[in-house]
């Protein structure tokens, strides 16, 4: 797919406000091990200095220009530069032989490094433990390694919204049933149908959810054929938490069918423009600034387990106010403050 130009829409929910200045790792205070240090294996600072630059590297098991998850932490090389940090980036092309020599290149380079895609766990771990002078970050899921940063989003949250998000375009359509569309049948995507469900019912008990599986994240033309036979099962509001796969109903949309997708990820919209009600936002950029920013305050931690929801701006909302109306935008943005602040409980599958 090829990066999300977003259409004209309203858009709410919180924005990340970074409030960095500049990118600096202060030396004397990283080789008293306040910071995570550039003292064991990376070169000192000149003599006299008394800040060295940030070095920090994306790395990525496939590719960058996916138009999703990986573009999302691409956005964060902007922001960092501005802060004075060195980005560096690097792309596993998910060859397995490319991982270990690329997070190690990244780990010589770089005094911070995030890693997305479950496929370079083995070689994240391996390295980690080898360059404890690198502090490496595993986006989105929990490594067993006391050497890695595991940064999780609380997908139940983010599902929910869509949930609540689907029963509020069925109740104006008049349709009765909410459709799910899983990747593979894994836990992280249950936990997702879970959420949905869940907010479906907080906004409309009655409402049915009809949930089916692709079996493969990147079969679009399922995808669609699963869509299709939601649709005539009385499914109008979709949501598609399956990579690639879910492409299938914002192409369905787009030729025409009576369906109105919901985006993931990032602004969905010029997917099928006019159909799409609003996308959840998996804001990776905001949660790789925060952390770049907790690490050069010293208090990001090997090991650590960070968790991102709305309260956290791990997630946003993304609303297409000309096909809800502003008075369902308005409640939908109050229920996610509710979730932000904790009023209204998401349960965990």
């Amino acid at each position: 797919m090829n990066a999300i130009e977003p259409i004209a829409a309203s858009r709410h929910g919180r924005r990340h406000a970074p409030s960095f200045r500049s990118w600096t790792v202060v030396a004397g205070l990283a080789c008293a091990g306040l910071l995570l240090t550039g003292c064991g294996g990376k070169a000192p600072a000149a003599a006299g200095a008394s800040e060295a630059e940030l070095s920090v590297g994306i790395f990525v098991d496939n590719a960058f220009g996916d138009g999703d998850f990986f573009d999302q932490a691409a956005k964060a090389q902007a922001s960092l530069e501005e802060g004075g940090a060195a980005v560096n980036t690097y792309e596993g092309q998910l060859q397995a032989q490319n991982f270990a020599p690329l997070l190690q290149d990244a780990a010589d380079a770089n005094d911070l490094v995030f890693v997305l895609g479950f496929e370079a766990i083995d070689a994240l771990i391996d390295t980690a433990s080898e360059n404890p002078d690198t502090t490496f970050v595993f986006l989105d899921g929990a490594v067993d390694s006391p050497e890695v940063v595991s940064a999780e989003f609380r997908t139940a949250e983010g599902c929910f919204m869509a949930g609540a998000l689907a029963a509020t375009v069925n109740g104006e359509a008049g349709a009765d049933t909410a459709g799910f569309i899983g990747g593979v049948n894994a836990p992280v995507i249950q936990n997702c149908e879970a959420g949905y469900v869940q907010g479906v019912e907080h906004v409309a008990p009655d409402m049915k959810v009809a949930a089916q599986y692709v079996g493969s994240f990147v079969d679009p033309a399922k995808g669609r054929e699963i869509g299709l036979a939601l649709k005539n099962k009385g499914a109008y509001a979709q949501y598609a938490y399956a990579g690639l796969s879910g492409a299938g109903i914002f192409d369905a949309a787009k030729s025409g069918q009576e369906i109105a997708p919901i985006g993931i990820v990032t602004d969905k919209s010029s997917l099928a423009p006019g159909k799409v009600p609003g996308s959840v936002e998996m804001k990776v950029d905001a949660v790789i600034e925060q952390l770049t920013e907790d690490f050069a305050a010293g208090t990001l931690k090997p090991g650590s387990q960070q968790s991102y929801g709305f309260a956290e701006d791990g997630w946003g909302m993304v609303y297409d106010e000309k096909i809800l109306g502003a008075d369902n935008v308005a409640a939908l943005s109050e229920l996610e403050a509710k979730i932000a602040s904790g009023e209204v409980k998401v349960n965990v599958q």
